[in-house]
């Protein structure tokens, strides 16, 4: 049986796109208006600065990102967050679910790799965002371990790029709070640290330890395991997906 939408949208079980696309939303009064959707998955979407109460039933009219058929869905608004609407499909035909999972999953395995970088140092994080980039990935900078805590508890990135050095909370304590909360993250550490604080940040859960200067071979090589590595999780969490959804 495919479970009920508002469990898989609230558990974020499922694989989703974050790709932006245009959403025709139609009250029950009428009135529609046109929004842009910042995620969609199988089971549902979020509208950027939909402001719908709760449990409002709506039609949402839209194309996905891939092209093909439009679709026009029932769905109802579960929660309304600073940034948007969320809302969960109802009634979904079994074809127009397997069409979305589909698209999902191709987009999901296509996107960049994702790293956040956490460093206060405003030129390292530039240079580790350029090469990033340069790999064709996309980053974030968060310059201390506060704020990088306060983004992994709303979304998660597919590695992160560590300093130790930071303001406040310091990278090992990052490590130790990243390994309670049972945050499975990659993280690869960037630091002129000695040896005694490198055995200790692969103790605490870091992928690798890399010195600065920056061999930039070796990132490079970084970056290919991690984006490796990532494809590896999204194919598990796709079945994983398919699993939960399977019909009998």
């Amino acid at each position: 049986m495919i479970p009920r939408a508002e469990d898989a949208v609230n558990s974020r079980r499922s694989p989703r796109i974050e790709e932006p696309f245009a959403v025709r939303v139609v009250e029950a009064s009428g009135k529609s208006w046109v929004g842009e959707a910042a995620n969609l998955s199988p089971f549902g979407i979020k509208i950027c600065e939909a402001r719908i109460a709760a449990p409002a039933i709506v039609r949402l009219e839209f194309e996905l990102p891939t092209g093909g058929a439009r679709f026009a869905v029932t769905a109802v608004a579960i929660r309304t967050d600073p940034d948007g609407g969320a809302f969960a499909f109802i009634n979904l035909a079994r074809a127009d679910f397997h069409r979305i999972s589909n698209a999902v999953e191709s987009l999901f395995l296509r996107r960049k790799l994702w790293i956040m970088i956490v460093e206060d140092d405003p030129s390292l994080a530039g240079g580790l965002a350029d090469l990033t980039e340069a790999h064709d990935g996309a980053t974030c900078i968060l310059p201390s371990a506060e704020e990088a805590l306060t983004y992994l508890a709303q979304d998660q990135p597919d590695a992160i790029l560590l300093d130790l050095g930071l303001p406040g909370m310091s990278g090992v304590h990052f490590l130790d709070t990243l390994a309670r909360q049972q945050l499975r993250i990659p993280v690869v550490v960037v630091s002129g640290a000695g040896e005694g604080e490198a055995a200790t940040c692969l103790r605490l859960g870091a992928l690798d330890f890399l010195r600065k200067p920056l061999n930039l071979e070796q990132l490079r090589l970084i970056l290919n395991m991690l984006e490796l590595a990532s494809v590896k999780r999204r194919l598990h969490d796709i079945d994983r997906a398919r699993g939960l959804t399977a019909l009998p």
